[in-house]
C-alpha cells in the first residue's frame, strides 16, 4: 500500500489552489488578455489525521496551511482540508474532496472540488472551481490549475470567469 506521505504531497498541490485566488485582483489588472494569474505557495504546516486502518482509509484527511507569493513577494496565506473519498483498487487512486481558503489582504477567495491522484508520483495538474470569496473578491467564479512542483511548492494559474472580473476591480 502506498504511503501518505506521496498522496498527502499530490495533495497539496490541489489544495494549494487557494493560492491562486491571490490573482483575481492581479487578474483583473490582465483586463481583455485573459491571462492565467501565476502563484507559487509555500507549505507552513501539514497533518495527516488517520481516521481507520493504518495507511490511507475512506474519511482520512489532509490539513496543511501555505505561503502565497507573486513574483517572490508574499501575498497572503492559504489554508485547506482534503478528505480521501474513495480508493480505487490497487489502492494506488485516491479521491479527494479539497476545500481550501485564501486569506489575502482585501478579503479570502474560496476553492472547493474533487481531485483525482492517481500514485504518489502525480504531480497534476488538477482543475477545481473558484467558489467564492469575501471583500474585493466577492462574487469570484472561475477556474483554478493545480501543478506540485515538489513536496512543498506548489505552482497555480487562476482563471476567473470574465463575467465577474469588473467586480473584482481595485
Amino acid at each position: 500500500m502506498r504511503t501518505k506521505f506521496g498522496i498527502h504531497a499530490a495533495v497539496l498541490a490541489i489544495v494549494a489552489l487557494g493560492v491562486l485566488m491571490f490573482g483575481s485582483t492581479a487578474a483583473m489588472a490582465h483586463g481583455k488578455h485573459k491571462q492565467p494569474l501565476r502563484l507559487v505557495g509555500t507549505v507552513i504546516q501539514t497533518d495527516d489525521i488517520d481516521l481507520g486502518d493504518p495507511g490511507p482509509s475512506l474519511g482520512d484527511e489532509l490539513v496543511y496551511s501555505e505561503t502565497l507569493s507573486r513574483r517572490g513577494r508574499e501575498v497572503g496565506e492559504s489554508g485547506v482540508v482534503c478528505t480521501i473519498v474513495q480508493i480505487t483498487p490497487p489502492y494506488d487512486v485516491f479521491t479527494f474532496h479539497c476545500v481550501g481558503t485564501l486569506s489575502l489582504r482585501r478579503g479570502q477567495i474560496t476553492l472547493q472540488g474533487l481531485v483525482e491522484v492517481q500514485g504518489e508520483d502525480d504531480r497534476g495538474p488538477w482543475t477545481v472551481a473558484i467558489t467564492g470569496g469575501t471583500g474585493a473578491y466577492r462574487g469570484a467564479s472561475g477556474e483554478a490549475r493545480v501543478r506540485q512542483r515538489n513536496d512543498t511548492t506548489t505552482i497555480y494559474k487562476l482563471r476567473f470567469d470574465s463575467a465577474k472580473k469588473n467586480k473584482h476591480r481595485h
